[in-house]
């Protein structure tokens, strides 16, 4: 932080203090008038990589916590992952030996969902699948408390239709954390149609038990957080299939650019199976690139090839040939009408969406501040901090040059939902038309 101008660190402050002032539309009520429930039990449902992180986030905060698994098996394979975990954030100082017997002592892993019936916080973390979920909260409806609080970690599904099951779906709110759940200090609120000021007056209160910041958003497909990034990756793949970029040659780009990561490092390390249910649990458009890395089941780390392959054991990265063969079959039959000649351009190529689909947040009323994308994205994703964030490095690029050159995009790219221009960019444009008048 020490190079980060005081200008942004203002402008980041204000923003810490803003997603704090949070408030429901059509009065349904706010941070002022609204009491979280008292919080002593905690539930997290689903011990994969998230539900770990959740869960031990939780419990080194004091709570009574359960981790909840449907049977012994994946139970004992979770106690494992856990040990592993607990191994590797020693190692890195994140842990010490104190603290992780206070997790051996305290975290309850449990295939018992009859213990939850006290709990006063749900957070599920199942697999991102619409049917699994409304089962699972048909099922704790019948055995929690009436007031009971149930946060879905869910990270693109539609609230109203998940709280529809609940015979009180105002109780239901979106607790999206960020992987890993237990580091990343940034959590994404969401509210539903009929999710109540106390239920989001009980996610506020229980991220900031555990040192995290809540950021409110509304319900949308994705959300704020996963539709900004869904276009980097998108964009990402463009480079690939139609330009005949290689992997390592966009991160290092964008590494360049400030970064801690590239986009096809993260895309490895999150899953590509992730972005497969996401797209088909939603509807959304895939490319030809894109199905047949999902076919040849090229998911990332977890199945030691994707972008890149990683060695089986030490999960080392390396540039795969069999990618690189497959980016220059795509991208020499392509013609994009988009032109980029350097690696300015590239960057411009993924970030300039970003700041077109956060104003769109904006102006659907999904999100009410850019600062709130901005802390956003600094806290959750390792956006450079010096330049403050998506929202404020369009501004700062230029918003009038940011507005033409997505115009222009979207006038050689009609038909792509990423070039569909914001109200706030086609305002700037005729501004400045006017203006050369």
């Amino acid at each position: 932080m020490d190079k980060v101008p005081q200008a942004v660190r203002d402008y980041l402050m204000e923003a810490h203090q803003l997603a704090a002032q949070w408030s429901l539309p059509n009065d349904r009520g706010d941070y002022i008038n609204s009491k979280s429930i008292p919080i002593k039990s905690v539930a997290v449902i689903g011990g994969g990589t998230m539900g770990r992180g959740i869960a031990i986030a939780f419990c080194l905060s004091g709570f009574e916590t359960y981790l909840v698994e449907v049977n012994n098996k994946a139970a004992e394979f979770c106690k494992n992952e856990l040990e592993i975990t607990y191994k590797r954030e020693k190692a890195f100082r994140r842990l010490n030996d104190s603290k992780v017997e206070k997790l051996r002592k305290n975290l309850q892993i449990t295939t018992d969902f009859q213990k939850l019936n006290n709990c006063d916080l749900i957070v599920e973390a199942v697999f991102e699948d619409m049917k699994l979920k409304k089962e699972l909260f048909t099922k704790l409806d019948k055995i929690c408390k009436p007031s009971c609080i149930f946060g879905t970690n869910t990270s693109s599904l539609d609230l109203n239709e998940m709280s529809s099951v609940l015979r009180d779906p105002t109780k239901v709110v979106g607790i999206h954390f960020f992987n890993p759940a237990n580091l990343i200090r940034m959590v994404e609120v969401i509210y539903g149609s009929k999710t109540s000021s106390k239920a989001v007056a009980t996610a506020f209160e229980a991220c900031r038990s555990i040192k995290k910041l809540p950021v409110l958003v509304g319900n949308c497909p994705a959300f704020v957080f996963n539709r900004l990034l869904g276009v980097y990756l998108n964009q990402s793949q463009k480079l690939m299939y139609e330009y005949g970029y290689l992997p390592h040659q966009i991160d290092k780009i964008i590494t360049n650019f400030g970064f801690l990561m590239g986009p096809l490092t993260v895309a490895d390390m999150n899953g590509l199976d992730v972005m497969e249910k996401l797209k088909k649990e939603n509807g959304w458009p895939a490319s030809d690139f894109e199905k047949e890395v999902w076919r040849q089941k090229r998911y990332g780390r977890k199945t030691n090839k994707g972008y890149y392959k990683y060695d089986p054991n030490t999960h080392k990265k390396e540039n795969d040939i069999e990618m690189e063969q497959l980016i220059r079959k795509f991208s020499s039959a392509a013609s994009p009408n988009i032109q980029i000649l350097n690696d300015q351009d590239a960057v411009n190529f993924l970030l300039y969406p970003m700041v077109n689909e956060g104003l769109l947040c904006i102006e659907e009323g999904i999100i009410h501040h850019e600062s709130l994308i901005d802390i956003m994205f600094i806290l959750g994703f390792g956006w450079p901090v010096a330049t403050g964030g998506p929202m404020r490095f369009g501004w700062l690029q230029g918003i009038e040059k940011v507005a033409s050159t997505i115009i222009l995009w979207n006038s050689l790219e009609p038909n792509d939902r990423t070039y569909k221009v914001a109200a706030t960019l086609q305002n700037v444009d005729r501004k400045n038309f006017a203006a050369k008048l």
